[in-house]
C-alpha cells in the first residue's frame, strides 16, 4: 500500500481525504490537534517547528499532502506560517518525494501576503528535487469546513435578518470530494505532472443565490438585505487602521473583486476532473 505524510492533517480538506481513502493509502497524519475522526493509521501531533523530531516518518513515505496554510490573520502570521514553515520542513527533506500542494486561485486575480506566500511554495516546489501538483482550488466547501459557506449559515441562524454584502458578487465553490479524489488519483496512478492546476466547481454562483439555497437548507424564513461592496470595503479599511485585520475579515472583504469564470480544463484533460454542481452536494454535509 502506498504511503502518504499529510501535513495540515486537521484541516477540513486534509479530514476529507483521510476519512474517505485511508483504507486505500497508508496516511501517515501530522497536525497541531487531534483528529475529529476515527483514524487508522500513524498520528503525530506537532506545531511544525519540531518538525525534525519526524522526520524519519516523513522519510518512510513517497508522498506528501500539503494542506498547511492560513488566510484570514496578519501578514506576518500568514508569512511565519505559509512561508517560514513550508520551508521549514522542505529544507530538512533529502530525498526526492511526490508532493501535492494545495495553493489558492486567488493567485489568478489577488496580490497581498497570502497570494505571495502560495506563490513562495509553488516556486519552491518548481525548483527542487520533488516532482508535484499545485491545486489551486476556488472557495472550498464541505464536510468538516468551518468557514466560507460554515460562516454563512453561522450568519443565517444567529442574525435577525440576512445582510448579503455584494450579491452580484459571484463564487465558483468547489466541493472538498472533488478535490480529494484528484490528489488520491495522482498518488494512486502515480501520476505527477509538476503543475499548477486551477480547480474549481463549474459554475459560477452570485452570494445571492447561495444564500437563497442556504435559506433553503436551513428551512430559514429570514429576510435577505442586499448590501454594496464599496461601502464596507471603506470601513473595514478604514478599521483595519485600528483593529486586527484577521477579526474583521479584512484580507477577504478588501480582495473581493469580480473575476472571469475559473478555468479547470487542463486539470479535466489530465485528470479526468468532472467537478459536482453547487446546488447538487449542499445539502449532502
Amino acid at each position: 500500500m502506498k504511503k502518504c505524510a499529510v501535513i495540515g492533517a486537521a484541516s477540513a480538506l486534509a479530514l476529507n481525504f483521510i476519512k474517505e481513502y485511508q483504507d486505500q493509502i497508508c496516511i501517515i497524519a501530522f497536525a497541531r490537534s487531534e483528529l475529529p475522526i476515527k483514524f487508522k493509521g500513524e498520528f503525530y501531533k506537532t506545531n511544525y517547528y519540531d518538525i525534525a523530531n519526524h522526520l524519519n516518518e516523513i522519510d518512510e513515505c513517497d508522498y506528501i499532502f500539503y494542506c498547511v496554510g492560513v488566510t484570514n490573520a496578519t501578514d506576518n502570521e500568514i508569512k511565519e506560517i505559509n512561508i517560514n514553515l513550508f520551508k521549514n520542513l522542505f529544507e530538512k527533506i533529502t530525498k526526492p518525494k511526490k508532493v501535492i500542494l494545495i495553493s489558492s486561485a486567488a493567485i489568478l486575480f489577488n496580490k497581498g501576503a497570502y497570494v505571495q506566500s502560495k506563490l513562495f511554495a509553488e516556486n519552491y516546489l518548481k525548483e527542487s528535487m520533488h516532482n508535484y501538483i499545485s491545486l489551486r482550488p476556488s472557495v472550498m466547501h464541505g464536510e468538516f469546513d468551518k468557514n466560507n459557506i460554515i460562516k454563512m449559515q453561522f450568519f443565517i441562524k444567529k442574525l435577525p435578518f440576512i445582510p448579503v454584502i455584494a450579491p452580484s458578487y459571484v463564487i465558483q465553490p468547489v466541493y472538498m470530494k472533488d478535490i480529494t479524489s484528484i490528489v488520491a488519483k495522482s498518488i494512486l496512478e502515480d501520476k505527477f505532472t509538476n503543475k499548477n492546476y486551477t480547480i474549481s466547481g463549474p459554475e459560477q454562483v452570485k452570494l445571492f443565490d447561495v444564500f437563497k439555497l442556504l435559506k433553503h437548507k436551513m428551512n430559514s424564513k429570514k429576510l435577505l438585505i442586499p448590501i454594496p461592496l464599496k461601502p464596507v470595503q471603506w470601513v473595514v479599511k478604514f478599521l483595519s487602521l485600528f483593529l486586527p485585520k484577521d477579526k474583521i475579515m479584512a484580507h477577504q472583504i478588501l480582495n473581493m473583486k469580480l473575476h472571469p469564470p475559473f478555468d479547470s480544463s487542463e486539470l479535466r484533460n489530465d485528470y479526468n476532473y468532472n467537478p459536482k454542481h453547487f446546488k447538487d452536494v449542499l445539502f449532502e454535509y
